[in-house]
C-alpha cells in the first residue's frame, strides 16, 4: 500500500499546507523575524512535498498565514526557546477535517480477500440531511447500494467509515460488518473483481 490509511489527502494549496502542518503542531527553529520564519517554512515544505513540489514565494506564504490567522484557523506561538509553533485552532481543526473528508479515498488492495464490507444505517428522519451527506460520500468512495440503507464495498474501509461517521456525528446509527456473499458474481462484476 505504501501510504498511511489515515493520510486521506495531500495538501494542494499553500493554505492547505499550512493547515496540514499546524495539525501536526509544526515547530520552526527560526528567529522570530518574518523573513527567517518564511525561509524555514519554505525549507520544510520542500522536504515534505516530495516529487510534486510546488514552489511558494514569500508573499504567498505571508498572505496564506495572514488569511488563516485572520480567519482564526491557526495561531502562532513564540516559544521561550525562540522557536515558532503553528497550531490549529478548533475552527482550523474542523477545516482540516473537511479537507480530509473531501479528499478521502479508500486504497485499493493488491488482491481482494473475498469478503464484502457491508455498511448498514438507520439514521432518524430528523437527521435526513446527514443521511444524504453519508450516501453522497459513499457514492463518491465507490460503494454500491445493495438495499435502501445497505451499501457494499470489497476492501477494508473501517478507518474511513469511522472518520466519516464521527465527522457527521452519526456513528451510533451506522454498522459496518464484514461478510461473505454466496452469489456475488454481479457484485464482483460491478467492482471489476
Amino acid at each position: 500500500m505504501g501510504k498511511s490509511r489515515l493520510d486521506f489527502y495531500k495538501p494542494e494549496t499553500v493554505g492547505q499546507w499550512i493547515i496540514f502542518l499546524a495539525a501536526i503542531g509544526i515547530t520552526l527553529s527560526s528567529p522570530s523575524g518574518t523573513r527567517a520564519f518564511l525561509k524555514e517554512l519554505h525549507k520544510y515544505l520542500d522536504e515534505k512535498q516530495g516529487e510534486n513540489k510546488q514552489k511558494y514565494n514569500s508573499q504567498q506564504l505571508s498572505q496564506a498565514i495572514y488569511y488563516l490567522k485572520k480567519r482564526k484557523f491557526i495561531k502562532i506561538e513564540k516559544l521561550d526557546s525562540g522557536e515558532i509553533r503553528i497550531k490549529l485552532t478548533e475552527r482550523g481543526r474542523r477545516r482540516k477535517m473537511q479537507y480530509d473528508l473531501e479528499r478521502m479515498q479508500i486504497p485499493r488492495q493488491v488482491s481482494w480477500d473475498g469478503k464484502w464490507r457491508m455498511l448498514m444505517f438507520d439514521i432518524p428522519e430528523s437527521q435526513r440531511n446527514l443521511r444524504g451527506n453519508l450516501t453522497d460520500k459513499l457514492k463518491r468512495l465507490g460503494f454500491a447500494q445493495f438495499q435502501k440503507s445497505v451499501w457494499l464495498y470489497p476492501y477494508p474501509c473501517e478507518n474511513e467509515i469511522d472518520f466519516i461517521t464521527e465527522y457527521f456525528s452519526i456513528a451510533e446509527y451506522v454498522n459496518l460488518i464484514t461478510v461473505k456473499i454466496e452469489n456475488d458474481k454481479p457484485l464482483r462484476k460491478e467492482f471489476g473483481l
